[in-house]
């Protein structure tokens, strides 16, 4: 439109001879029958333009489809009145550039900048150049009016501004408070890390004691079972000579038999001297051995006690002891990660400040919501895991599961697939034999929650999947000696260790 109307006012101008020299009018007085002339008041060139601009822009509008009735309507003025603007006989006041522009925005055709900022300077133009006190009367008027608009508007935006400065003031506050308050949390957390890192290093060292002292153990074990393997020979050899043999010759058998058994100790004693760094004396070369008395009848050894294994859990263990959680590790990773973020807004200032401080504030709550595991305990039930030379037993609410240790093929103890409140809790898991019949029994692992679905392995027949490792106990936490036991348990009556995350 802008340019439309600029190439219009272009013809126009162009178009328009020169003006003419004010004209004179005759007004008949009846002063004596004669006529006299006065001379009509003459309009401005600065009037002149601004009449010419409001004519450009009406005449585009009327060019268009419109009338010039409806700008006058539209304006609140008489078709008179307006025409008179447009011919310069009057000074169209800056209400009426206003109203003209509110018109034809309305109708889809609103003033460019450009074309309005010229009207409203013509307009100031033409009222200061108007020798008429009214006209610029009325002009200073509308200017003290329009400026004490936008002094009120300006009022207004700023105390908006203010308002919106103290709602940041106090949230920059809140955040510092919260900031502060995460470190200290934060330093809690690594001072409670650096306890359980110390206990870790003590229960390491413990662990790393009782494997000694299990190596020395099974060395004795091996120095043991070598003296039986020879005493048992002995006792094969003299029942085999008690019948046929003299007093005499069986007399000397036994001597040579007692004989030979001390020389097995004495090697077993050097080797076990020898293994454990020669603490044990060896016998003076030369020194005749002791024979032993003969016996009667065949060595029988006496019975060893049964091994067996039990522990138990509550159910309100931490389950950060038990169980893993990838949301729980980000949750670890995002608070002092906020934390992080909230000291360095701290440190700076301006826009910079703002976006790490909305950033820490938002990495601090999601990453304990993560981190949080207040509710698993809750989901959790008291069981009991029983290990002895009958198989393996697990008790909790749920009943009483038995498993031999004829239909047992392997143990694993690792994490299960399914998780309980999105953590993967650590289970001991069975392969059974296809045709125990146990494998039919088997519906649900000891401690899993009631109002929780059963893992996948425990509702399908396990012949569909031979190698399926089904979880039967859901483990707590466990010590190093816990731990060293239960495996050696396991490998006692199943002759094989567990496999899995040990």
């Amino acid at each position: 439109m802008a340019e439309a109307c600029t190439a219009l006012w272009g013809v126009r101008d162009n178009q328009r001879p020169a003006p003419a020299p004010a004209r004179m009018r005759t007004r008949t007085r009846s002063t004596g029958g004669q006529a006299h002339m006065s001379p009509a008041k003459a309009i401005g060139p600065e009037a002149t333009a601004y009449a010419a601009t409001l004519r450009t822009v009406v005449n585009h509008f009327i060019a268009s489809g419109g009338t010039q009735k409806e700008i006058a309507v539209s304006a609140h003025i008489a078709p008179a009145t307006l025409s008179r603007y447009l011919s310069g006989e009057r000074i169209a006041p800056s209400s009426f550039i206003a109203a003209l522009d509110a018109f034809l925005t309305q109708r889809g055709r609103p003033l460019e900048t450009g074309i309005r900022d010229r009207l409203d300077e013509l307009c100031g133009l033409a009222h200061e150049a108007s020798g008429s006190p009214a006209v610029q009367l009325a002009h200073l008027k509308e200017e003290l009016a329009r400026i004490q608009a936008e002094k009120k508007a300006g009022k207004t935006e700023l105390a908006a501004l203010q308002e919106h400065a103290d709602q940041l003031a106090d949230q920059l506050r809140q955040a510092l408070d919260q900031a502060r308050s995460s470190e200290e949390k934060r330093l809690a957390l690594e001072e409670r890390a650096a306890g359980q890192e110390n206990s870790l290093q003590h229960a390491q060292a413990y662990t790393r004691q009782l494997q000694t002292e299990l190596t020395s153990l099974q060395e004795q074990v091996v120095l043991i079972q070598r003296e039986v393997k020879v005493l048992r020979q002995q006792n094969k050899r003299l029942i085999e000579e008690e019948g046929t043999a003299s007093p005499g010759p069986r007399s000397k058998a036994v001597s040579g038999a007692s004989t030979q058994a001390a020389n097995a100790r004495e090697e077993t004693s050097r080797s076990s001297g020898s293994a454990s760094g020669g603490s044990k004396k060896r016998d003076k070369p030369g020194t005749p051995p002791q024979e032993q008395t003969p016996r009667t009848g065949p060595q029988v050894t006496p019975p060893q006690p049964a091994t067996a294994f039990t522990i138990s859990w509550t159910g309100n263990e931490d389950p950060r002891t038990f169980t893993k959680n990838k949301k729980a590790m980000l949750g670890g990773g995002l608070m002092p990660l906020g934390v992080i973020f909230l000291y360095t807004g701290s440190q700076v200032s301006g826009v910079a400040a703002l976006v790490y401080i909305i950033t820490g504030l938002v990495c601090l709550p999601v990453g304990y919501v993560l981190y949080d595991d207040t509710d698993l305990p809750k989901l959790m039930h008291q069981r009991t895991l029983h290990l002895d030379n009958t198989g393996l037993t697990t008790n909790d609410t749920h009943g009483k599961q038995h498993f031999s240790w004829t239909s047992i093929k392997k143990i694993s103890i690792h994490h299960t697939p399914e998780k309980i409140h999105n953590r993967a809790p650590l289970a001991l898991h069975l392969q059974l034999h296809p045709a125990a019949k146990e494998a039919d029994r088997t519906s649900r692992p000891a401690g899993w929650p009631l109002a929780q679905t059963p893992p996948a392995a425990c509702r399908r027949p396990p012949r569909t999947y031979m190698d399926e490792w089904v979880p039967v106990c859901v483990l707590g936490p466990l010590t190093g000696p816990e731990k060293t036991d239960l495996q050696n348990t396991i490998t006692h009556y199943l002759k094989k260790a567990p496999e899995g995350v040990w």
